[in-house]
């Protein structure tokens, strides 16, 4: 079973204890708001936040306001009842408090601390608290006014301690800009800046110095979400090394380490650094339980759960459960949460009777004691709510033992009104935290579901429950899509402007109508208001409608009728932990078990590794075949085949399988998929069917954008960028790309297209020019982001011209919706700067998906790191037999083979050919001969020679 992303909260956590700011008492006006205020500093320490923010208030009411110290007194107090607010999570209240913090401090006396250091504090404890509500871009502004404020500082003072006071406190900024960044899905910048601030620190800073502690523990975080795992146990080891200078990051930075070790599975060092980690809690909680202990009571009892310790884990999720069912505690959302996690924790551990005890224990708190409030606690109710229903009935399925077809039926009603919940909240998706919830859910739920659907299916022979089945993980994928793009501001071609608002305004007043009102009646209201407007989307802009928000449900049977005769679909899927096969034709339908799929992602890593040796990548090849592909090899007898992978598969090329063992890399033109079959891909069954000439009425050929990224280029950069901070480092390191450029040039000049070269490929020039092309073709490099797909991006070369647009030379996986990209075909030879480190089917999806939507009927794209040599090789054949008029398909298919004819020695490997790959519409590209200048010339030539030779034979025979 599946759970939410661990230690979500540690990001907050790390960035509200780096600036902990320690506030010092000075003479004020009045004794008695002394009084008060150190009564406040004491309630503070004892951990009394209101009781400290009340006494704080007195303090300001009996302050003094005569003299500039006063008003320092008043930021004084200010920010610390700010610093109470942000303890007790009330972090608009906070800023709020901070803000009157800089209001007192322009009336104090006029000094370097006051207007540049102290500022500096405040400005970059705003922006942690607008991060941490979502305000990504204000945070950003926030963030860097601090670093700039704390830069001033040390222009402006001339002690040496001083001057290293804001030297630390710049760098520490500029850390907390990295975690924002980091926030937007933007690993690459955070790790850059994470990795810029930590350099300059150690260029003025001890070894030892805290501060550099704390630079290795939050680039060893921003590394573990990142999945760069052996990099973040390299940077949390040194971190911990002078743990004891910043003895309250110590629970932070083991919860990180352990989850390191439980995410390269080294159980053992997980266990012991859990271990310590809690040690460290109990000792500092003094047997009080806070919402950061309750967390890690979950987290704990989970990984004891996964590794087989039993009596930690249930002794764990118990001490939880019972500490929020008591009477002193008030917190029924954090209550609802641990009745549920004892039972997922008695589910791990496969005590079924048990597990269904608790799920149905929550389900009665959450109808009693939850479903009637409507606080912002009920939506995320509302999200948790069908994990519990699947808790419910997967249990009951797992303790009956006959499997009778009602008891069946009875699970797949419950598991159905558990998908509709999700259907709902979809769209009301606002936070990340929020979405891998809905998506973790919302795999539980549909494998469990196809899995009663097959259950059914086997019982009853009925085909209905196997089109379900097909239908939900369809569906499912498009869930994934959806949702994801609901966490940006994605704007969509040929949709009015007027439309997307009032998408957006319906969908606040749905989550508003919840938080908001006491009657549950205003949601449904809300509800009712936007089905209407879904109904209005469907008729006035039915393919957006589609794309974003249409139900999938179309029969399989309606597939097969609109099937070549030629063509076999074969999809893989994923129910439960079982792949399985549909094998479809115009007369066939067949799911079948693949079995032995336990090395699997061995065998697929090796094919995709360059630095395989012969003997392992054709053992891997064949095992491939035998586990994929002969199971299913009898009932596919059609030339052309269209593959929809699932999960780790879509990281395969299946050209390179081979029935038998080969023995050396020349068989692959003989031996393989490649040599039997012309194989192209997609990412949905339901998207199957040609366009047929969707895009017939354009006429231009071909354009291109290929920034080489030369030394000139970098150079004109570099010189354009007068600040460091800003410097996009990762840009200077991109490898030129001479061999792209070579076949570019080629094929503008064949095909007569238009082409964008080094400097001028800008986004700009991108987005402006590339639509109505029979074939737009893209050689660039680009970034994959492994946790949010819709965030990996293009790069485009910077456009030195313009200041404005200087830095925004990526074009992200969503921004693409918004451009009129209407093609043929769009071949993307982008070779990816980091690891292809996608989630398993996301990459791929999500750019598809995108091009698909934007008006690209086909694109042509690498499953991995491609060799930019051997795919531009590939590329120019395949645009030599697409100018024959050859399906796209087949003009691939040949391009390989004819690559393999002539490549020699390891150059042959699957590595260098088989990564690129065709998905979507298979039709020949009509490509029009577009005669050069030269050529025209020649012809009139020619014409002119024949007239005069015919004058001069008429003047002969007169």
């Amino acid at each position: 079973m599946n759970y939410p992303p661990k230690i979500q909260w540690l990001p907050v956590l790390l960035l509200s204890w780096v600036f902990v700011f320690q506030s010092t008492a000075q003479e004020t006006a009045s004794k008695t708001s002394e009084k008060e205020y150190e009564s406040g500093i004491a309630a503070r320490d004892q951990g009394d936040h209101k009781q400290a923010i009340l006494l704080f208030k007195k303090a300001l009411s009996s302050l003094d306001t005569s003299t500039t110290d006063s008003f320092k007194k008043r930021h004084e107090i200010y920010n610390e009842i700010g610093d109470a607010k942000q303890k007790l999570l009330e972090l608009d209240s906070s800023s709020f408090y901070y803000r009157h913090a800089i209001s007192s401090l322009k009336k104090a006396e006029n000094t370097p601390e006051n207007q540049f250091y102290l500022n500096g504090l405040l400005k970059n404890r705003i922006g942690l608290n607008e991060f941490n509500t979502g305000k990504m871009q204000a945070s950003i502004k926030s963030m860097k006014e601090a670093v700039v404020l704390f830069h001033d500082y040390t222009d402006a003072v001339t002690d040496e301690e001083e001057k290293l006071k804001g030297l630390k406190r710049k760098y520490a900024s500029v850390d907390n800009l990295g975690g924002f960044y980091r926030g937007l899905g933007e690993n690459e910048h955070g790790l850059s800046l994470a990795e810029y601030s930590y350099q300059q620190k150690l260029s003025f800073l001890e070894e030892d110095d805290p501060n550099i502690a704390i630079s290795r523990l939050i680039l060893g975080h921003i590394n573990l979400i990142a999945r760069n795992y052996e990099a973040a146990g390299d940077y949390v080891d040194k971190g911990l090394e002078h743990i004891d200078k910043i003895p309250y990051l110590e629970t932070y930075a083991l919860m990180v380490r352990a989850s390191i070790y439980e995410n390269v599975e080294d159980f053992e060092e997980a266990e012991r650094t859990y271990k310590e980690c809690e040690t460290i809690y109990r000792e500092g909680a003094n047997g009080s339980y806070s919402l950061v202990f309750l967390d890690a009571l979950v987290e704990m009892s989970r990984f004891y759960a996964k590794t087989g310790n039993p009596e930690k884990a249930i002794a764990l999720a118990e001490e939880g459960y019972l500490f929020t069912q008591s009477d002193d505690f008030n917190n029924d959302l954090i209550a609802f949460y641990h009745i549920q996690n004892l039972g997922q924790v008695h589910f791990a551990l496969k005590n079924y009777e048990e597990a269904n005890k608790y799920s149905n224990e929550a389900v009665l708190f959450s109808n009693q004691r939850l479903a009637a409030q409507s606080k912002l606690d009920s939506i995320r109710n509302e999200i948790r709510k069908p994990s519990t229903l699947f808790l419910k009935s997967k249990s009951a399925y797992f303790l009956d033992e006959s499997k009778d077809e009602l008891v069946l039926k009875s699970l797949l009603k419950e598991t159905q009104l558990a998908l509709s919940i999700l259907e709902r909240q979809k769209t009301n998706i606002k936070t990340e935290e929020d979405l891998a919830t809905l998506l973790t859910d919302n795999k539980d739920l549909i494998d469990f579901t196809k899995q009663l659907n097959w259950d059914l299916y086997t019982i009853t022979q009925d085909e209905s429950y196997l089109d379900d089945l097909i239908s939900l993980h369809e569906s499912a994928i498009y869930t994934r899509i959806r949702s994801r793009l609901n966490l940006k501001n994605v704007e969509f071609a040929n949709v009015p402007q007027n439309v997307l608002d009032r998408e957006s305004q319906l969908k606040e007043a749905m989550s508003g109508a919840l938080t908001n009102s006491e009657n549950i009646e205003t949601f449904f209201e809300a509800q009712s208001q936007w089905n209407a407007f879904l109904d209005s989307l469907k008729t006035n802009y039915p393919t957006y409608h589609n794309m974003r928000y249409a139900t999938i449900q179309e029969p399989v049977g309606g597939i097969q009728g609109r099937l070549d005769e030629q063509v076999t679909i074969v999809r893989y899927l994923f129910i439960e932990k079982d792949m399985y096969a549909l094998v479809l034709n115009q007369t066939t339908k067949s799911l079948i078990p693949i079995e032995n799929t336990d090395e699997l992602a061995g065998f697929i890593h090796t094919i995709n590794d360059a630095s395989s040796s012969f003997e392992s990548v054709a053992d891997a090849s064949f095992q491939l075949y035998e586990i994929l592909w002969k199971p299913i090899s009898q009932l596919v007898s059609t030339e052309k085949i269209v593959i929809i992978p699932d999960g780790l598969l879509f990281n395969l090329s299946f050209d390179a399988l081979t029935p038998s063992k080969i023995n050396s890399y020349t068989e692959l033109g003989s031996n393989s998929l490649l040599a039997q079959h012309t194989i192209s891909y997609n990412y949905s069954l339901f998207l199957t069917e040609n366009n047929n000439g969707t895009n017939a009425s354009i006429t231009s050929n071909f354009i291109s954008f290929a920034p080489e990224f030369t030394s000139e280029m970098k150079q004109k950069y570099r010189a354009t960028v007068s600040d460091s901070l800003d410097v996009d480092h990762a840009y200077l390191s991109l490898l030129p790309q001479p061999f792209s450029m070579e076949t570019v040039k080629e094929f503008a000049s064949k095909f007569n297209g238009a082409s964008y070269l080094n400097d001028a490929s800008t986004k700009d020039a991108f987005t402006k020019y590339a639509q109505n092309h029979k074939i737009i073709h893209i050689a660039t490099h680009a970034e994959s982001n492994n946790l949010n797909p819709e965030l990996s991006r293009l790069i485009f070369a910077k456009d030195i011209l313009d200041s404005l647009s200087l830095t925004n030379n990526y074009l992200h996986t969503y921004e693409i919706y918004n451009h009129n990209l209407s093609s043929l075909l769009t071949t993307l030879t982008a070779c990816e700067t980091g690891k292809p480190s996608f989630q398993p089917g996301e990459g791929m999806i999500s750019l598809a998906h995108a091009f698909n939507y934007a008006g690209s009927e086909s694109i042509l794209t690498s499953l991995w790191k491609i060799d930019e040599q051997s795919s531009t090789e590939i590329i120019a054949l395949f645009y030599d037999h697409l100018s024959n008029e050859m399906d796209t398909d087949e003009a691939l298919r040949k391009a390989k083979l004819d690559y393999l004819s002539q490549a020699q020695g390891r150059t042959q490997a699957p590595f260098y050919w088989s990564g690129l790959v065709l998905m979507g519409d298979t039709q020949p590209i009509p490509l029009s001969s577009g005669l050069s200048l030269w050529v025209w010339t020649a012809i009139a030539a020619i014409g002119i020679v024949l007239l005069l030779i015919l004058v001069k034979r008429r003047k002969n025979s007169s």
